[in-house]
């Protein structure tokens, strides 16, 4: 997918669960995101995609590790 990056931003449009684990600890200063819903949608087939968690539990243990990266890769 399309992407920008420049010495001074990175734009990424893609999948966070493949962008975020390449990308530094605190080396982001903004993320724009939309957080999932569980069982609302099923946006695709892929296993990335938490509209196809099989359960509760499995949907807030994808999220954990989402939360997780965001966390990693945020500026403190």
């Amino acid at each position: 997918k399309d992407q920008k990056i420049t010495d001074r931003y990175a734009i990424y449009n893609s999948d966070c669960m493949l962008v975020m684990p390449t990308l530094e600890d605190e080396s982001i200063d903004l993320s724009v995101y939309s957080p999932p819903f569980a069982g609302l949608y099923n946006y695709s087939s892929s296993e990335n995609d938490f509209s196809n968690c099989e359960n509760k539990d499995q949907f807030l243990e994808q999220y954990e590790y989402l939360v997780n990266e965001i966390s990693r890769v945020i500026k403190n």
